[in-house]
């Protein structure tokens, strides 16, 4: 199936519709938005538009590979999910995948759940294709809810400021921060900006875990990728998580997502499972992704009858200086940041959800239920009731 835009006439040759409506175009220009659905999108623009997710530090997540993993594994109720992609003459510049939800409000929101630790606007750093973007989206909704979206990065501050400039609403909150750990040239280097405590604690932990037996540290990036998978996800179900969290093997469809985007990132070259083993056994993981010159952690976890000697940060001590001795990563990224994350970050990237309203009754409803209520209700227990009440009565959140 051929992508294709087309104008709301519906005369002539007018091709597949999809997402659920024809996207339009304006004749004698070109510039034109097409709608296709996740699957669609992968196979007709796979290459263009995995170029344009691979500006420098870009999470992976906007990536053609992790969107068709995701939302097979999660689809959605309703309405589908739906590629929005903007081509001027044969260049694609924008890629949206975005899902339509709501009722009396009707919103794209970037459908992100808590696999999804970040959101990627697929437009480089263009304020034109950003503005563009912005009015396509608009035209159809009342609200665009995006996020969590790095915060200072220039997508995010172009979409914006070209929202501000069109008279919409905007809100940008904060919903904390990403745990980065910057990898300088040498070993040295990060060993100082990590701290010597850190550093010396987790060193002596390795000691003790080599005098046990023998250790093994490998980087696996496929082979017998679903055998050590399973291997993997049997060990994160010893630990708390197997008790009192979600491990992934809990639920069919977070199983059939780390293991389908493990199987396609292999295929990508992007997959770097780390792995580290004692006497043979299994005693800490670190699924990752590689892309543009940065590591994502995606799911960690370790054997607790060893953890006295903290197996997980002595496999992170040893995939860092191995990541730094490569010279292939700038950064490791650990997701969103908690205590034992913070002891670990020398950066803090902050993290926002972006939301743009349009004017009208509709669009004014939603600002008022999503942000300036909120911001008021914690003091005032009346507003926060009457949020609830709208809440629950709209549908909108």
């Amino acid at each position: 199936m051929s992508p294709r835009s087309s104008s709301h006439d519906r005369t002539g040759d007018q091709g597949p519709i999809l997402c659920g409506r024809l996207a339009p175009r304006r004749a004698g220009t070109p510039r034109e938005w097409i709608e296709l659905d996740v699957e669609t999108a992968a196979s007709t623009l796979g290459q263009q538009w995995r170029r344009l997710n691979e500006a420098p530090e870009a999470p992976p997540t906007g990536d053609p590979t992790w969107q068709v993993a995701y939302w097979r594994a999660f689809p959605t109720e309703g309405s589908s999910p739906c590629v929005h992609a903007l081509r001027v003459g044969e260049e694609l510049s924008a890629v949206l995948p975005l899902r339509r939800s709501g009722r009396f409000v009707q919103r794209w929101s970037s459908g992100a759940n808590a696999h999804t630790p970040y959101c990627a606007l697929g437009f480089g750093q263009s304020p034109q294709v950003a503005a563009g973007a912005l009015e396509h989206l608009m035209a159809s909704v009342q609200m665009l809810d995006l996020g969590p979206l790095y915060a200072r990065r220039a997508e995010t501050d172009a979409l914006a400021r070209a929202a501000r400039e069109r008279g919409f609403r905007v809100s940008q909150d904060a919903r904390g921060a990403d745990a980065v750990i910057d990898l300088p040239a040498s070993w040295s280097e990060l060993q100082r900006s990590l701290g010597a405590k850190l550093v010396g604690n987790t060193s002596r932990r390795l000691r003790h875990l080599t005098e046990l037996g023998r250790l093994e540290f490998e980087v696996v990036t496929g082979g017998a990728l679903p055998q050590i998978l399973t291997e993997c996800f049997a060990l994160e179900t010893l630990g708390w998580k197997g008790t009192r969290g979600a491990p992934i093997s809990s639920r069919p469809d977070t199983l059939q997502f780390y293991s389908e985007l493990a199987e396609a990132s292999a295929a990508d070259g992007r997959l770097a499972l780390y792995i580290l083993r004692l006497n043979s056994a299994l005693i800490a993981f670190e699924y990752c992704l590689r892309h543009n010159g940065r590591i994502d952690l995606l799911k960690e976890s370790y054997h607790p009858d060893f953890s006295r000697y903290s197996p997980g940060s002595v496999l992170r001590l040893l995939l860092l200086q191995r990541e730094i001795e490569s010279g292939e990563a700038r950064s490791y990224h650990m997701g969103r940041l908690s205590g034992w994350k913070a002891g670990w970050a020398n950066r803090r990237e902050p993290l926002c959800q972006l939301r743009v309203y349009r004017r009208g009754l509709r669009g004014t409803i939603a600002y008022l239920v999503n942000s300036w209520i909120p911001g008021r209700a914690r003091q005032q227990p009346v507003i926060r009731a009457a949020g609830r009440w709208l809440l629950g009565r709209l549908r909108i959140a």
